[in-house]
């Protein structure tokens, strides 16, 4: 791993990470537990550990191998730092070996030591319907999605929904010609949905969405729930149409939507991320 210094004391980091996967998990979970491994480690080599003890869902890891998913955070500790954005795609190689994969990942990103506390806003993806008790990170193609949301202090939100190759804004909504979505603290907000919406919200610029895989595989997307106490406005992106008359979000491409997520959290050391992976699987 090697890091360079950066302006507003931001680095450039990179790491290789061996993860050898159980035998229950599909090769799109150990590819993405090897990615959040190799980036894990980076942050903890370049910034050090904050130690906890409290219980969590973790990664922890001893020599370059996955010991645990669901352990106390007590003995090893959380990153002191965090990471901003990718500099390039993860470079990722799969091989089969006895009992499930091993993932060879390499990361390359810009990241932070953690100056603050972040904000401890609270993102739920909820499916089919927008019901808390329906939160769920695993989807049918053709489910569809809602999100509910809450934040300790006033802010502005969005929420982006990547793939391997393209960034989707789903929020702001596409009609919303502010570009900004404000956030009232203590107030529970319900997107995606024209049955259950928030309080003074026009009804006519919601909207809904399904999940779809591609070439009926199971796909892995991740959500990007972005907020600060500060204005900031989303990321500059265009309509796409098929042929078909499917009409998908407002999108940009994956290598963009890295360059403005670091370029914006540059500027604003007040602003907190949040990332969740959903799976996709093709209908039946």
């Amino acid at each position: 791993m090697c890091a360079c210094a950066q302006a507003q004391n931001d680095v450039n980091v990179t790491h290789t990470y061996v993860y050898h996967a159980s035998y229950n998990e599909s090769r799109e979970q150990a590819e993405r537990n090897a990615v959040n491994c190799a980036k894990n480690e980076a942050l903890r080599e370049r910034f050090g550990t904050i130690v906890s003890g409290a219980s969590a869902s973790s990664l922890i890891t001893k020599n370059n191998i996955t010991k645990s998913k669901f352990v106390s955070m007590g003995g090893e500790g959380e990153a002191n730092g965090e990471w901003i954005a990718d500099l390039e795609e993860p470079k990722i190689t799969t091989v089969l070996e006895d009992g499930g994969f091993c993932v060879t990942a390499t990361v390359r990103g810009k990241a932070r030591e953690i100056t603050n506390n972040p904000i401890g806003f609270e993102a739920k993806i909820l499916r089919n319907e927008p019901k808390l008790s329906l939160e769920s990170t695993e989807f049918t193609a053709g489910n569809q999605f809602f999100i509910h949301f809450t934040s300790p202090v006033d802010g502005f939100l969005a929420i982006y929904l990547l793939d391997s190759e393209t960034a989707y804004c789903l929020l702001p909504y596409a009609d919303d010609k502010d570009g900004m979505y404000p956030i009232r603290h203590g107030r529970e907000y319900t997107f995606f949905s024209r049955k259950v919406y928030n309080e003074d919200e026009n009804t006519d610029v919601i909207d809904e969405y399904a999940m779809t895989t591609e070439d009926n595989h199971q796909d892995l997307n991740q959500f990007y729930f972005i907020f600060s106490p500060q204005e900031f406005t989303k990321a500059d992106d265009t309509f796409r149409k098929t042929d078909d008359g499917t009409i998908y979000p407002r999108m940009l491409s994956w290598a963009n939507f890295q360059k403005w997520i670091m370029r914006t959290r540059s500027r604003d050391k007040k602003m907190s991320v949040q990332t969740k992976y959903v799976v996709i699987n093709p209908a039946d």
